[in-house]
């Protein structure tokens, strides 16, 4: 990068090459790096250190005097992979405008006899109608028929955002070894997760829609997001917890118009008590939405190859992408 430096008092100018570093905006001076810049317990800040940095080691943050726990490095550069495999497999919603030689209706006229029953237009004939206290419809004065046309130009696609269906698991596998703290194990980690997505949607504009299974299902309405994630009351008056795992009465929770273009993301250690049900189910969303990611969550002693490879086997054609996330907080 070339930039151009001009002395403020004689007015000299010379033209410079530059080569900018990631972390070089964020380097801190002598004085700062010698009392150290602590950020603990403050994960946005983090994060953007991190993405400025393009993901810098804990022993590169710690050599510029940034302190922060392991855990919490940790944690941040698992939101980052997530936002980065959530951001790759999106696709845009599209609207399909008319077709080549597709019919549509650009106006009304009179039905006379002999017309196609059909092509009656009520509505319009309603409105004609109006004022006449005997024979409202009559043929060929105020009863309508509708008149099409055929559109002539080529087909055109019109970009309608980016739309995620996220269901998160919270069956009682996600809360072995945490008793009843959500904050804890896989349930933690998964809520956080969920959370990282949410401020994606919200800082990209993009649709967003939670869903929570266990035996049951509940979705959350769009009004009470914000405080399901931020408060642990929200949360406990939900009730679905610790239960079975019935993930197809989580993706009945929602339409086919709503799956229509539709990314969806599960979070859960997929421990799926209704396989054959689900496997059908997700047959038919496949046809329907844009894009199906799963995150599952899982401790390390569980999270081989072969477990991944079970749950790609779960759903059909291989269209799934699986992100593996490891927890390690877990008491057993």
């Amino acid at each position: 990068m070339k930039i151009r430096v001009r002395c403020s008092k004689c007015g000299y100018e010379i033209e410079t090459e530059v080569i900018p570093k990631p972390l070089g905006s964020l380097k801190p001076d002598a004085e700062s790096k010698a009392k150290g810049m602590k950020i603990k317990g403050n994960p946005d800040v983090l994060d953007k250190i991190l993405e400025a940095s393009q993901g810098a080691s804990l022993e590169e943050l710690h050599q510029l005097g940034i302190e922060v726990d392991k855990a919490e490095w940790e944690s941040a550069m698992e939101r980052r992979i997530v936002r980065k495999f959530i951001k790759e497999n999106l696709r845009v919603s599209r609207e399909l405008k008319r077709v080549v030689g597709e019919k549509y209706q650009v106006s009304t006229e009179p039905w006379r006899m002999g017309d196609s029953f059909k092509d009656i237009d009520l509505p319009s004939s309603e409105v004609k109608s109006m004022g006449l206290e005997d024979l409202r419809l009559i043929p060929g004065v105020t009863l309508q028929k509708r008149v099409y046309g055929y559109t002539k130009g080529r087909s055109v696609e019109r970009l309608k955002g980016i739309k995620i269906i996220c269901i998160l698991d919270t069956s009682g596998s996600m809360f072995y070894g945490s008793g009843q703290n959500t904050s804890k194990g896989k349930i933690g980690k998964a809520l956080l997760l969920a959370e990282e997505t949410w401020k994606i949607c919200k800082a990209n504009n993009f649709d967003f829609y939670l869903a929570l299974f266990t035996d049951t299902a509940v979705r959350i309405p769009q009004k009470r997001i914000k405080d399901f994630f931020t408060t642990a009351e929200a949360k406990r008056e939900l009730g679905v917890w610790n239960g079975g795992t019935v993930l197809s009465k989580a993706l009945d929770l929602f339409t086919d118009k709503e799956y229509k273009d539709a990314n969806v993301i599960i979070i859960s250690d997929m421990d799926i008590a209704d396989f054959e049900k689900t496997r059908d189910k997700i047959k038919e969303i496949a046809l329907l939405t844009n894009s199906f990611k799963i995150i599952l969550i899982e401790k390390p002693s569980e999270l081989t190859p072969k477990r991944i490879e079970e749950t790609q086997s779960l759903f059909p054609e291989g269209n799934v992408k699986i992100l593996a996330i490891e927890v390690k907080d877990i008491g057993i």
